[in-house]
């Protein structure tokens, strides 16, 4: 991992966000809260080192230890799908990037931001303008 922060601050990027924070949900007792939580300082920690920003990917969860944890910004996915948009936008005022994939959310999501989320519809693939399934849209 740290040769990917690495990688991105040599070119040029302002910040990162790795995913699969809730990896304990899913690891059958193998891990922990805090063992995606001290793994995730760790990240914060060399992010900070190579002048990136990190963002808090999901994992609403993980909300209130993010300054221990040393986040920057969120990034989340459907929070307008999962009724979650208002939990980031207290924690991070205007440092939350919302993707949603379906438009019924993307009207949720757009109804509860208060100019204090960043929304945009896109496809799961992140298809290329001019390909079919291609989708983008804001509020």
């Amino acid at each position: 991992m740290g040769a990917w922060i690495d990688g991105c601050a040599h070119r040029g990027f302002q910040a990162v966000e790795p995913d699969n924070l809730d990896s304990y949900e899913r690891s059958g007792g193998r891990l922990t809260p805090g063992d995606n939580v001290a793994f995730a300082a760790l990240l914060a920690r060399r992010a900070h080192a190579d002048g990136l920003a990190i963002g808090q990917k999901n994992t609403a969860e993980l909300l209130s230890r993010r300054q221990s944890i040393g986040f920057d910004f969120a990034v989340a996915e459907e929070c307008g799908r999962y009724d979650e948009c208002d939990r980031y936008a207290s924690a991070y005022p205007g440092r939350v990037f919302d993707i949603e994939y379906r438009e019924r959310d993307l009207k949720a999501a757009c109804r509860d931001r208060d100019g204090r989320l960043s929304v945009v519809l896109r496809d799961r693939d992140v298809s290329p303008p001019g390909a079919p399934s291609h989708r983008f849209a804001t509020c």
